[in-house]
Order: structure tokens, then C-alpha cells, then sequence
């Protein structure tokens, strides 16, 4: 949730977190703390976790950092979901991180501070998996998606700060991808897609030009415009306003500066690129 529940005097978002019934669904509420957005800490506490796993061989999170008065933060709410009509299937669990300080119309989130967002939610998906598949992923590896628990994301209209933080994640995943491909030392070569939009997918097809998922691994392809382009075919304003779209290209930045000087063990040293020859 990337909105305070009120703005300038006008409601964003109601408190759908509340403990109560809605019709046939019933939520209860489990907990909420204040964890810290710094990137430092985070990286810091996920390395002991990755140790721990490793030695333990368990997929089991420890309880993220707390955060300090004048930190950066993420409000963590848990909470249960069931249906009336279904008493026997198990309760859905949810987690919400809720990022209050990037107001709609004022200043735009800190590139650090979205980074640390993004990477927190990753995280927390991370470790909704089983013990055994979550104790083999790692935070520099690119997402799958087969095994992940689905993400939601909002914002008051669902277009501006929703559209930035989508995009900002998915350029991550990708040079992800890249920095993987790179890394092995093979180019992939059965790529297509159903559609010239949908970049996760993969088929039997040998890739040719036209084919839409070939723009992953192009490194002459600015994949942040490339994304947005892609968000806003399937909603309009995806990523409102120039200030978002230049935070999407600062928050980028920041994580491949950080990878690169340390914020994260395993880099390597030709990093993918953001853009090629062209500029925005």
C-alpha cells in the first residue's frame, strides 16, 4: 500500500485491514510493527538469514529490523482471511506492507528508500515459500514466478506510485535476468511470447526479430521506458507524472550503484546496463 489513508483532507484508501466481517469473509487481525526502510540494516539482516538457512537448511524468516524514530519506514500488518461458506479450507495469510510517506501530489519517495521497499517485499515473498524451495532462493537471483505467492499493489488510483514501484520492480528483475545470462555465458535463444508485451513468458520458438521477449536481453533497449510502454497498454497513466518516471531511472540506478560497490555479495563485474544508446 503505497498511500496514507488520508491526504490533504481527502480519503485515499479505506481501512480494508480492520478486524471485522465483510459479508461472508472474515478478517482477523494478527499483528503490526514499524520495520526500518534502511537498505544497510535490511541487506545486513538478510545475510544472517541466508547463513542461518544455509546452516539449518529451513526457509524461515527472522523478524526484520525494528525502525527508530527518525529512520525510514514500513508499517508490517499480518492478518487472517477465511470465508464462511468454506469453514474447512485453511485461513489465508496476508501480509501488507504499508508506505505512508510518499504523498500523491508532494515530494516524491527517496530512490533509497522505494529501493528498500522493493527489496523488502521480495524478501517477504521470498519467504512465504515452503522450507525446502525457500531455502534455495536467494535476493540476487531473479524471481520465479511459478512459485511465488501473488503481490498486490496500490495506491489511491492505482496508476502513479502504483505504476512506479511495478516498474521499478520489474527493471530489477530483469537486469537480474541479464547479470544471470551474463554469467553463464549463454544467450538465450528460444524466446517468444504470445504477445509483444508480456516479457516473462517463454516458448519453443526460435527467437527472430519482432518477437517480443527478445527485449529483455538487448541491451540497446532503455528497459525502463520499455516498461512503462509495456504497463501502459494494459493501464492508463501508469507512472503519472515526470517526477515518477525519473525516479523509476534514479531508484534503478541505485540499486546497480549499490551492487557494485558492495551493497551485495555474489555481483559480478560487467553489469547489465539500464539503456543503451538512447536517452530519455
Amino acid at each position: 500500500m503505497l498511500t496514507a489513508e488520508s491526504e490533504g483532507g481527502q480519503l485515499k484508501c479505506h481501512p480494508y485491514w480492520a478486524a471485522q466481517e465483510y459479508g461472508a469473509y472474515k478478517l482477523k487481525a494478527l499483528s503490526v510493527k514499524r520495520v526500518s526502510l534502511d537498505l544497510q540494516k535490511r541487506r545486513q539482516s538478510t545475510n544472517r538469514q541466508d547463513s542461518g538457512r544455509r546452516r539449518a537448511n529451513t526457509g524461515f524468516e527472522q523478524p526484520p529490523e525494528t525502525s527508530s524514530v527518525n529512520e525510514p519506514y514500513v508499517i508490517v500488518r499480518k492478518f487472517t482471511l477465511s470465508h464462511s461458506a468454506e469453514p474447512f479450507v485453511p485461513m489465508r495469510e496476508i501480509t501488507q506492507l504499508h508506505y505512508s510517506s510518499w504523498p500523491d501530489f508532494g515530494a516524491p519517495a527517496q530512490p533509497n528508500h522505494l529501493l528498500g521497499l522493493v527489496e523488502m517485499s521480495n524478501s517477504m515473498q521470498r519467504a512465504s515459500l515452503s522450507p525446502t524451495t525457500g531455502s534455495n532462493t536467494r535476493m540476487d537471483e531473479p524471481e520465479d514466478s511459478s512459485l511465488v505467492r501473488p503481490l498486490l499493489v496500490h495506491c489511491s488510483a492505482g496508476c502513479g506510485r502504483t505504476g512506479t514501484f511495478c516498474t521499478v520492480d520489474s527493471v530489477i528483475d530483469m537486469l537480474k535476468r541479464q547479470r544471470k545470462e551474463h554469467k553463464s555465458g549463454v544467450t538465450p535463444m528460444e524466446i517468444t511470447t504470445s504477445s509483444d508485451s508480456d516479457y516473462m513468458a517463454k516458448g519453443k520458438k526460435p527467437k527472430k526479430e519482432g518477437d517480443g521477449d527478445g527485449w529483455i536481453f538487448d541491451e540497446e533497449i532503455d528497459l525502463v521506458q520499455k516498461t512503462v510502454e509495456d504497463f501502459r497498454k494494459q493501464r492508463i497513466s501508469m507512472v503519472q507524472t515526470l517526477r515518477q518516471y525519473v525516479l523509476c531511472y534514479e531508484t534503478v540506478l541505485e540499486w546497480i550503484c549499490q551492487e557494485r560497490t558492495g551493497g551485495r555479495s555474489g555481483r559480478i563485474g560487467n553489469e547489465p546496463r539500464v539503456s543503451g544508446n538512447r536517452s530519455s
